[in-house]
């Protein structure tokens, strides 16, 4: 395990402060909006209309880019959500083992709770929670679901 003071040996640690935000892409942003806000008690922090971005910058060079967006907040966390209107992306097929953003991850205060709320929104369930009963995460309840954009959804209910 790494400690904090092993961090501090990077010089990047000493000039990175947090995450800042985590990005999805969706399909539909008004949808995804409603959806995060509806189902997760996300606030709207601000919306970005129809963007032209710098295609060589953002990673698509040769592309014309053009994006709207949208940064949610909810407990100091924020999730920042982009529809790309050109180019069209193509669908989602990683499986939450595939290299990339694994899943987005929700604490939560009854887990039985959010499960019931978040069904009633579209999130379907692999299954009903778990909980780790060896090691440093003993106690923590877990359950993984699919959102309705197909994003990774882990709801985690811990003890301490």
């Amino acid at each position: 395990m790494i400690t904090r003071e092993d961090a501090n040996d990077s010089a990047a640690a000493t000039v990175i402060e947090r995450i800042d935000h985590v990005g999805i892409v969706v399909d539909d942003l008004g949808t995804a909006v409603a959806f995060y806000t509806k189902a997760f008690g996300m606030q709207v922090v601000s919306r970005e209309s129809d963007t032209t971005v710098d295609s060589e910058a953002i990673g698509l060079p040769g592309h014309r880019v053009v994006l709207r967006g949208a940064i949610l907040t909810l407990g100091g966390t924020q999730l920042e959500i982009h529809e790309y209107l050109y180019p069209e992306g193509a669908p989602l097929t990683r499986r939450v083992c595939d290299r990339g953003i694994g899943h987005l991850a929700f604490k939560v205060t009854d887990i039985d709770s959010a499960i019931g709320a978040l069904s009633a929104h579209g999130v379907q369930f692999n299954a009903a929670p778990r909980l780790i009963s060896v090691g440093d995460l003993s106690g923590q309840t877990w359950v993984y679901g699919i959102d309705p954009f197909g994003i990774v959804i882990e709801l985690c209910q811990h003890p301490w």
